[in-house]
């Protein structure tokens, strides 16, 4: 099987606050289940996580609303208010495919919010309660998020998109990052993000160069293929990206166990709460 790790659900109409998202005018429309499934089926992806977009709750509801409608949707990465004393994990748990929550750091002016108490606190609580915890983070983060790891108890950590490193980012900074991170034995890194990091440069060999330091530094075992639909759309289609990463495993010589690891198995592991319809196992 194969599972994209990371896409988008949004309406307009909900008017939850996706900034920066909305400000530009690609993305003031639906994107919906229906936009996306005719890509799966072309490009095989039998299932997808659908990941949050908004720092809102109510988003998080309508998301699993969704969800629980579209049987594709094998799992949600929801948003909760980290800043609070404790977070309700046990409730989160019980609400079907929840499979874990996101730190939209990026969305958050101090660079050192993950750092906060009652932060590391629940996403110590989340871990616990078997929730995946997924980090959304960028250059400016790196030092605060080496700094919490080890703070964490075991249990899986997912980076988005490579971490974030946009053009003017160091790729030797980043590589440093990286490294450090992947100390950490759960944690996983989503390959995704190069035509919204690099526009329409994504297909260059210095964006490309990105998937090969990942790979040489995470390894085929906690890499995941992930698309970022719908911001990846403005500069490559479903397919284009799709081609690209088994074009990138073509070319590093990965066997098929190791495909079949990066196309789903390891987005299984890093999200044990995930349930795969039995007909999609083999």
């Amino acid at each position: 099987m194969r599972i994209d790790a990371h896409v988008h659900f949004w309406q307009p109409g909900c008017n939850f606050d996706n900034r920066p998202i909305a400000h530009h005018a690609a993305y003031r429309r639906d994107f919906m289940p229906e936009h996306l499934l005719p890509a799966l089926d072309a490009c095989g992806i039998d299932g997808v996580i659908l990941v949050q977009t908004c720092p809102q709750t109510a988003e998080t509801d309508w998301l699993l609303a969704l969800a629980a409608e579209e049987q594709r949707v094998l799992g949600v990465t929801a948003w909760v208010d980290l800043e609070v004393p404790r977070c309700d994990f046990e409730a989160l748990a019980a609400r079907p495919k929840v499979v874990g929550i996101r730190a939209q750091l990026r969305r958050i002016a101090d660079s050192a919010f993950i750092e906060r108490p009652n932060v590391v606190a629940n996403l110590c609580g989340a871990l616990a309660a078997g929730i995946n915890v997924t980090i959304l983070a960028e250059a400016r983060h790196y030092q605060h998020v080496a700094s919490v790891l080890p703070r964490l108890p075991r249990g899986p950590v997912t980076l988005n998109h490579l971490g974030l490193p946009f053009p003017d980012v160091e790729r030797a900074t980043w590589r440093s990052a990286m490294r450090t991170f992947a100390r950490r034995p759960d944690f996983n890194v989503q390959l995704s993000g190069l035509p919204f990091l690099f526009g329409d440069a994504w297909r260059q060999d210095h964006a490309r160069a990105l998937l090969d330091d990942a790979l040489d530094i995470f390894g085929s075992e906690r890499l995941m293929f992930a698309s970022d639909w719908p911001m990846m759309l403005r500069f490559a289609t479903y397919d284009a990206w799709v081609d690209a990463v088994e074009s990138f495993m073509t070319r590093r010589g990965l066997s098929d166990g190791e495909r079949h690891a990066l196309l789903a198995d390891n987005a299984r592991r890093a999200n044990p709460r995930m349930q795969v319809p039995m007909h999609h196992v083999h």
